[in-house]
């Protein structure tokens, strides 16, 4: 075939991907009325507030500082694990390299976190000398790593669409930070990623929390916000709420690291080794989990280290490469206990490698080796993880707590094999319940056009269309070009991941910790499949349109959330918090204007014991289960008070809209008639809307004193 047919086809694809890209584009704007299409307003709202006082910044500096010493004291100790572990002193440095050092380290001080709390050493002389440790780390071992080579470049400088890819990226980054530093209004930061480390200062350990049946899952990134709450709240309050969410904020940039330097060192040029960074920057819920103190960061970091050393020792199958692998899989097995869909995979991939080395003629020892290799490592992994899940089987029987009790039994106050089941329906529901064939085959077009926050039917999320539009281009480049064997190796982890993820809980961060992986796969096969100008600059053009469809959604939230007053200083931390959490004003009510012996019971007030500084009560997830308990057992309004009051219970704070409407109360239980129902509704209401026990109310949340 000529050259000239080359080209056209080539030209083809780039014009292709560019009409898909645009039509994607446009069906994706149809769905997102509530955040692009508020855009404008959000911008005019953000530019009317005050912005500015010395205090306010400081202290938010102050909490930036402190991160930035804990990311040193990362990098410090984790030079230390490599060269002790699996360095390669001629392996040069790179952009993926210190990242990988820096998460290392993470890793590293985490687990040294968990045997603090487990001796009940959290206090702050511990805090400042670890960290006075981790910075000298970094002078006498990390100094060496630095002075290192840095990796060559092997393509031409950067194009315009290079230097556009770059300029978004520190443009997210900067906004994400800024957004980091807010105080926490995210559901699950409240409900436990910042709320537990809180109570574990508070308490000087891990032990438990009463009630709150997340202390009992793997706590490996919150680890880190104990630790800089712990330095700021040396200052004040606020200094260490900023430094903990400063910090986690620190496994984005390093995420998007790891993607660039995967992409470089797979010899893809610079312009699409950065539009793989940005195909995962982009995407509008890893910029909500980088800037809430969400988790999903950090495991997708680690889950990319991981998957990364895989194929290195596809290829090389040089034991270090399984180092490296069982570090980053038990670093995330510290985070999320979803990671065994990570471990599944790598197991198939390297029976996969073993089938490989036997069918190329290498003899049987060399396919046992690797299975045994490979085995040994994910073991190994699961070491590393291990303290959590002991604690958690110590402490409640079972190791898998407070998921599967009907599988393993566990028990621990407040929850039970029916609430456990429960759990799991509900996770189930994620994507839609019912599923037919055709609903799994439509989900990457369901998951890329129609997602929505918040709302578990369409994935609590937004991915985006860059992944969708990718797809025929990847499909297109295994077809007709030679992909290298690295990137089939992660995709084909990917595949397996999406495979759990399909046939479990379909919610859209836990797909996260793949996308790494397939933006590398996307970025090599338009790097393969564009091999003349014209067709790269159209499928360039069709990748930023489609990243930029993400980056708009990220910034309608970063202006509807304006987290810029109080970052700089211009809003007081009450002031954003009323403005962002529509209960706020009873939580700050019960804080100052209630006595020292007062307790709370939280009915369906998310949890949210961040912000709360009075002694509480609270069902975990299923937040009105004990008051349908009471419900059931008594008969009259007095009989139901004497119960609360026995609990030690003096105001109740309760969300009552849903709660008291007939046709979607939890009270209301189809095994019982009418009559009943409303009978107990009517209970309720007495109990939480009673005019003359009532402080403050309105037609959401009611507070009142029990007399």
């Amino acid at each position: 075939m000529s050259d000239r047919s080359n080209t056209q086809k080539f030209n083809l694809v780039g014009v292709f991907t560019v009409i898909f890209a645009a039509a994607m584009i446009l069906v994706f704007f149809r769905s997102r009325g509530e955040d692009i299409g508020r855009l404008q307003t959000l911008i005019i709202d953000f530019a009317s507030g005050s912005f500015f006082s010395i205090n306010g910044f400081l202290k938010s500096l102050a909490g930036l500082l402190i991160a930035i010493l804990i990311w040193i004291a990362w990098f410090g100790l984790g030079s230390w694990i490599e060269k002790f572990a699996a360095r390669n002193d001629a392996e040069s440095l790179s952009s993926l390299t210190f990242a990988r050092t820096c998460a290392l380290g993470a890793m590293g001080w985490s687990l040294v976190w968990f045997f603090l709390g487990a001796i009940g050493a959290y206090n702050s002389a511990i805090s400042v000398g670890l960290l006075i440790v981790g910075i000298s780390f970094s002078i006498l071992f990390g100094v060496k790593v630095i002075r290192k080579p840095w990796s060559k470049s092997t393509t031409r400088k950067l194009d315009i669409f290079g230097q556009i890819s770059l300029g978004l990226l520190i443009v997210l980054l900067i906004i994400g930070l800024i957004a980091s530093l807010a105080p926490p209004t995210a559901k699950d930061a409240l409900l436990y990623h910042l709320s537990l480390p809180k109570e574990f200062i508070a308490q000087g350990s891990f032990k438990p929390i009463e009630g709150n049946i997340a202390s009992f899952l793997a706590l490996g990134t919150e680890m880190h916000s104990v630790w800089a709450m712990r330095l700021g709240n040396m200052f004040s309050a606020r200094i260490g709420e900023a430094a903990a969410t400063a910090t986690i904020f620190g496994f984005a940039p390093l995420l998007i690291l790891v993607t660039y330097g995967w992409a470089r060192e797979l010899e893809i040029e610079k312009t699409w080794a950065l539009m793989a960074a940005l195909l995962v920057a982009s995407v509008p819920t890893v910029f909500y989990v980088a800037t809430n103190s969400y988790v999903d960061c950090a495991l997708a970091l680690f889950f990319t280290i991981a998957i990364y050393s895989l194929t290195r020792f596809w290829t090389s199958l040089e034991t270090r490469w399984l180092i490296f692998l069982a570090l980053a899989v038990g670093a995330a097995l510290s985070i999320k206990l979803t990671t065994i869909f990570l471990i599944a995979a790598i197991f198939l991939l390297i029976l996969f490698r073993a089938r490989s080395a036997m069918k190329n003629g290498d003899v049987d020892g060399n396919s046992t080796a690797i299975i045994l290799k490979g085995a040994g490592a994910l073991f190994a992994a699961v070491l590393v993880a291990s303290p959590w899940y002991l604690k958690t089987w110590f402490e409640t029987g079972s190791p898998l707590f407070p998921f599967y009790l009907n599988l393993w039994e566990g028990r621990a106050t407040g929850w039970d094999v029916e609430r456990s089941r429960m759990f799991q329906i509900i996770n189930s529901q994620y994507g839609g319940a019912d599923k037919s064939i055709l609903d799994y085959l439509l989900t990457p077009i369901k998951i890329s056009l129609l997602a929505q926050p918040e709302i578990p039917k369409y994935y609590d999320g937004v991915l985006g269309v860059t992944f969708l539009v990718g797809l025929p281009l990847m499909v297109w480049a295994f077809w007709r070009f030679g992909i290298r064997v690295e990137i089939k190796v992660a995709l084909g982890v990917c595949a397996i991941v999406i495979l759990f993820w399909l046939f479990s809980s379909e919610q859209l961060r836990y797909l996260l910790p793949i996308l790494p992986s397939a933006a590398i796969g996307i970025s090599a096969a338009a790097f393969a499949t564009n091999t003349d100008k014209v067709s790269r600059k159209f499928t360039y053009l069709a990748f930023l349109g489609c990243a930029s469809a993400g980056i708009l959604t990220s910034f309608a939230w970063f202006f509807e959330k304006n987290p810029v007053p109080v970052v700089f200083g211009g809003e007081t931390r009450d002031e954003f918090l009323s403005r962002r959490i529509d209960y706020y004003k009873y939580y700050k009510f019960l804080n100052t204007d209630t006595s020292p012996e007062t307790k709370v019971w939280l009915i369906n007030m998310r949890r949210d014991s961040y912000h709360i500084a009075k002694p509480y009560f609270s069902d975990y997830m299923f937040e009105n289960w004990t008051l349908n308990q009471m419900l059931e057992e008594t008969k009259s309004i007095g009989e139901l008070r004497s119960k609360v009051r026995a609990m030690g219970i003096t105001h109740i704070l309760a969300r009552h809209d849903f709660l008291l409407d007939f046709k979607r109360s939890d009270i209301v239980n189809e095994k019982r008639s009418d009559s009943e129902n409303r009978e107990k509704l009517q209970l309720a209401r007495e109990l939480l809307m009673d005019k003359a026990d009532t402080i403050l109310a309105d037609a959401r949340f009611s507070l009142v004193k029990l007399k």
